[in-house]
């Protein structure tokens, strides 16, 4: 309520309802778990490029997934992939 009082996040929606938060919370599982094992990073950039790159990979592996079920996905090769055509 601050925040709108000062003018910020007018259109926002604030939702209540768990079941759509879960979901996003397990949509950052990956994240979470490699970051758990980590140290630290040196500064933000460093932070967020790592987060990034790891987004992204999940993200092609998620797409990838739920368009072709049965065959066999690799990661490696469908970032060769997007590299090559960047």
């Amino acid at each position: 309520n601050k925040l709108r009082k000062q003018g910020f996040y007018q259109t926002t929606i604030h939702c209540t309802i768990k079941h759509l938060n879960n979901l996003i919370e397990q949509d950052h599982r990956h994240v979470k778990k490699r970051f758990t094992k980590s140290a630290g990073f040196q500064n933000l950039r460093h932070a967020s490029r790592t987060l990034k790159g790891i987004e992204t990979i999940h993200a092609l592996y998620k797409q990838r997934r739920s368009l072709q079920r049965d065959s066999a996905f690799s990661t490696y090769n469908e970032l060769q992939q997007l590299l090559a055509t960047s």
